[in-house]
């Protein structure tokens, strides 16, 4: 797999990633152009483009602390799906790393909690609530997942860097 890192949004591969960011992810768990480009700024998020022999694969982002990485946006294109590409991206992370997920309600979520499950992730006890990331949406409660189980200090930690990370780049009311 060919791993480029995106570091502006002038990058050469910045609109294809974008165009699957923007298809694969609701408006309330994904950045405006402007608020996407403040955090590409910042040293602790990486936005990687995934490609192979076969050209485009997926969009792997996440933000890298020194105790924890936090997958924040994962997305296979979708013709390239059930070949593999996901597991590779996540084993390009070196462990602990934790991420979120919808609750189970359907098939379409329970092939998702499946896919990371076989990846080796596991589920947190622990509530968590993605803070809305445009003006206008919903905050969105989601489970976490992590590899491998992170204790409830571990979490209390990733609550405090998400807070001050991630959720800096977002629309606010």
């Amino acid at each position: 797999m060919t791993v480029t890192r995106i570091d502006s949004a002038a990058h050469p591969l910045a609109g294809e990633w974008w165009q699957l960011y923007e298809a694969a992810f609701p408006a309330c768990e994904r950045r405006s152009a402007h608020w996407h480009a403040a955090a590409l700024a910042d040293p602790a998020f990486h936005v990687l483009h995934l490609a192979d022999a076969e050209g485009f694969a997926g969009i792997l982002s996440y933000w890298k602390w020194a105790e924890l990485i936090y997958v924040e946006h994962l997305a296979i294109a979708p013709e390239r799906r059930g070949r593999g590409l996901g597991h590779l991206a996540l084993q390009l992370l070196p462990p602990p790393f934790i991420l979120e997920i919808e609750p189970v309600v359907d098939a379409a979520t329970a092939r998702r909690l499946a896919f990371y499950e076989s990846c080796g992730l596991v589920q947190l006890p622990q509530p968590h609530v993605q803070l809305a990331y445009q003006t206008g949406q919903p905050d969105v409660p989601l489970w976490l997942l992590s590899r491998p189980a992170l204790d409830a200090a571990a979490v209390a930690r990733f609550e405090e860097l998400f807070l001050a990370g991630p959720m800096r780049y977002r629309a606010r009311a």
